[in-house]
């Protein structure tokens, strides 16, 4: 073969050869072009998902807050419910206490005078012990209940516990001392239910 067409053989493969890599790398290049699109797309998608996942999650937790606030709410006025009921259930009893000690005071007043009208003899008799142990036994259950007598002799006159029916011109007591009670008074649970009877020096 002569040298000439040699060159020429060596030649064109040189040229397929460049035109093949030519058409690889433009065909490369065409891929990258056509791939992306279709990657920029995929970005986008998951950037929906992850803002309509965040704005799911934000929903839950707005209608959780409110769902707590609700309770919150309720649960307050339930409680203020519950403390008013109570409160007016204590009301309604000390009330109900109160008009029976009030009923009861007369009936221990009758006692006492029917005890100081007893001679020491008559006090030892079982008529007069029957009424000492009847006297102490209503006592001590009106104590037990939260009713207290009103101290009044030898103290100063008092408005808010005494209640002055006689005045005496008395140079043993200060003025203004209270001389003598004539009916006893008493508190319920610290506020006084009957004023005592009294008579004040001058």
């Amino acid at each position: 073969m002569s040298e000439e067409k040699i060159n020429e053989t060596n030649v064109e493969e040189t040229n397929d050869a460049n035109t093949e890599e030519v058409n690889e790398e433009t065909s490369s290049k065409t891929e990258h072009i056509h791939e992306m699109p279709e990657h920029k797309e995929d970005e986008k998608i998951d950037a929906m998902k992850k803002e309509k996942k965040k704005s799911k999650k934000e929903k839950l937790k707005e209608e959780l807050d409110e769902m707590t606030d609700k309770y919150t709410r309720l649960f307050a006025e339930f409680q203020n419910f519950r403390s008013r009921n109570e409160k007016e259930k204590l009301q309604n009893y000390e009330l109900g206490e109160r008009t029976i000690i009030e009923k009861l005071l007369p009936i221990v007043d009758n006692f006492e005078r029917g005890i100081e009208a007893l001679s020491e003899e008559e006090l030892k008799s079982p008529v007069g012990e029957g009424m000492k142990l009847i006297y102490k036994q209503l006592t001590d259950t009106l104590k037990e209940m939260g009713v207290e007598e009103i101290e009044a002799e030898g103290k100063e006159f008092d408005p808010e516990l005494h209640n002055a029916v006689m005045h005496e011109e008395n140079d043993e007591y200060e003025e203004n001392v209270i001389i003598e009670v004539l009916q006893k008074g008493y508190k319920f649970h610290d506020k006084v239910i009957r004023h005592s009877l009294v008579k004040v020096a001058n």
